[in-house]
């Protein structure tokens, strides 16, 4: 019987070929090569396989590697989605397709579009609302305090407009700095920055998805602040309690 699902098993099995390697090189806005700056990518090892009539995804390598003294690099293999950040460099995003073999990329300096959040006084602790990233609550959003659904508890805001409640999640656990690619490959269009508050830092990236919907994400290792909203008077609210929140380092645990 095993014999006959091993065969099955091999009989039904198709491998995508790995994405091609990917070398290139990045340069400064004035054509100066960069060295040191951070390559990111997560690159499917043998695609897809299919097992009777269910297609099953196999896992991802993560590769990461910087650039050299003339700003090249080389990644063996790659993902649609490739990363690219220096801490005095604006982080960039490219996507592309996975036979892509060479690619040049320009990076601006990143002191114009660095945000500083500043640290949370005493007195906006006692009277803010977050885990890590706190904020001033308008009266009109609705505020639900999560405990059990993120490892170190979150937050959750809710607009309600008309029928619909459009929500805003600051969740505190561990977490990744970069969207997963799958999200990012259903984004129409994106920009991003890095923040940092005191030693601590770490990405935002906001932008519309395929669906018409805004979407915000800021990020560090221990946790995240994101919504997907349809309505304008939503995002404007939730935009505005961003812009003015403080961050608290005593939640950061690692």
């Amino acid at each position: 019987m095993y014999s006959r699902i091993l065969h099955v098993l091999i009989a039904t099995l198709f491998v995508i070929a790995n994405a091609a390697e990917l070398t290139g090189v990045v340069k400064s806005s004035s054509g100066a090569p960069l060295a040191g700056v951070q390559i990111l990518t997560y690159a499917p090892e043998t695609g897809t396989m299919n097992i009777g009539k269910m297609q099953m995804p196999v896992s991802s390598h993560r590769y990461e590697v910087k650039t050299d003294a003339n700003g090249a690099f080389k990644v063996p293999s790659h993902g649609e989605v490739v990363f690219f950040d220096r801490v005095d460099l604006r982080p960039l995003t490219k996507i592309l397709e996975l036979s892509a073999t060479k690619i040049e990329v320009t990076m601006e300096d990143g002191s114009g579009s660095l945000w500083k959040i500043p640290a949370c006084s005493a007195d906006e602790k006692s009277k803010r609302v977050g885990v890590g990233f706190m904020f001033d609550v308008p009266e009109n959003i609705l505020t639900k305090q999560d405990e059990g659904r993120f490892e170190q508890g979150g937050y959750f805001f809710g607009y309600r407009d008309g029928g619909r409640i459009d929500m805003m999640i600051n969740s505190w656990e561990s977490t990744s700095l970069t969207p997963f690619e799958p999200f990012i490959l259903k984004v129409k269009e994106f920009s991003q920055r890095r923040w940092q508050s005191g030693e601590h830092w770490g990405y935002e990236f906001r932008g519309t998805l395929n669906d018409g919907k805004l979407w915000r994400r800021i990020s560090l290792k221990n946790g995240a602040i994101t919504y997907q909203s349809s309505g304008k008077p939503a995002t404007e609210i939730f935009d505005k309690m961003i812009e003015t929140v403080c961050f608290d380092s005593s939640a950061v645990t690692w």
